[in-house]
């Protein structure tokens, strides 16, 4: 990515509150900053504030306190210019579903100021590059939700943005388009756009982000590129296990338990644990297992949801 750490941010997040008129606090002092040419990732469960933020960021949702600028240009006292000036993917339904797949591409480009020949070879261009072409003339009301997502895609980047807002963009996208999709957001970094990224697919987006921030309850609880939020867990190991029956896992396993068959437990447990796994699989209780080094979807979990937390409020 062509990053840009003395320059001016292109996104700006400073002290950021929502509350609503309910009394539920969406967003609580969030700050961030996105440097020219960043892919930033944006991660946390549902109801975590992600949604209210990015609202926030596109200038359709007021904030109760604190500040937003996009290119040093305030979007709380002027949202038009977000609007104008930021390329969106929505997670779900969006506008212009009445239009073919290329007309969408085309009519986003020229919507944004692009001329009419320089839109068609973009659309030309992302119908290429994303396998679009069999679906091109398709409707967007009867394309499959992968086309949906792709072509939703295409129409977000079909011109030049100061900041591209993509919500979990590799829905309902089959594994071969989705990579495709992917190496696009890749030469969108290279190419020095900017870039907020929500997903929760942290395998495939792990590989393109430069950093990330988990949110949760409203807050940035933890933010890093991913190899520093990894240093969490480098004395640990991740164990995938297929287990028949009601087996109780070794006590090294049950402390960082992060789901059914999916642990973490310490390098120096390595022993313990594999003479358990053997017990077990001699008693036919174990089908499967693979030990290997924590992902940052393990990383994830355990700080939105750490399991003793999950026991407690259970």
């Amino acid at each position: 990515m062509v990053l840009n750490a003395g320059g001016m941010p292109v996104l700006s997040v400073s002290g950021l509150v929502k509350r609503y008129r309910t009394g539920t606090l969406a967003n609580d002092g969030i700050s961030v900053v996105l440097r020219p040419g960043e892919i930033y990732g944006l991660l946390g469960p549902n109801g975590a504030g992600k949604t209210t933020l990015v609202r926030q960021v596109l200038g359709v949702l007021r904030p109760t306190a604190g500040t937003i600028t996009l290119d040093g240009r305030d979007i709380v006292a002027d949202p038009g210019f977000a609007r104008k000036n930021i390329g969106f993917l929505p997670q779900g339904q969006f506008d212009l579903m009445t239009l073919r797949v290329g007309e969408l591409i085309e009519y986003s480009a020229r919507l944004r100021g692009v001329e009419p020949r320089a839109a068609r070879l973009r659309r030309d261009e992302l119908v290429g590059q994303l396998d679009l072409g069999p679906f091109a003339s398709t409707s967007m009301h009867s394309a499959s939700g992968g086309v949906r997502r792709l072509a939703g895609f295409a129409a977000a980047i079909a011109a030049p943005a100061r900041l591209l807002v993509l919500d979990e963009p590799t829905n309902d996208v089959d594994p071969i388009r989705r990579q495709l999709l992917w190496n696009a957001i890749g030469e969108l970094g290279e190419q020095g756009a900017t870039v907020l990224l929500v997903t929760h697919n942290l395998a495939e987006a792990e590989r393109f982000i430069d950093r990330l921030a988990i949110i949760d309850g409203g807050r940035i609880v933890r933010e890093g590129t991913p190899g520093s939020l990894r240093s969490l867990v480098t004395e640990k190991l991740r164990l995938e296990a297929i287990l028949r029956g009601d087996v109780s896992p070794h006590p090294a396993l049950v402390a960082e338990a992060m789901s059914p068959g999916r642990y973490l437990f310490e390098q120096r447990d390595l022993p313990a644990v594999s003479a358990w796994l053997s017990a077990a699989r001699e008693a036919g209780l174990l089908t499967d297992f693979r030990i290997g080094p924590p992902t940052l979807d393990d990383i994830y979990a355990a700080v939105v949801a750490p399991p003793r937390e999950l026991e407690a409020a259970s």
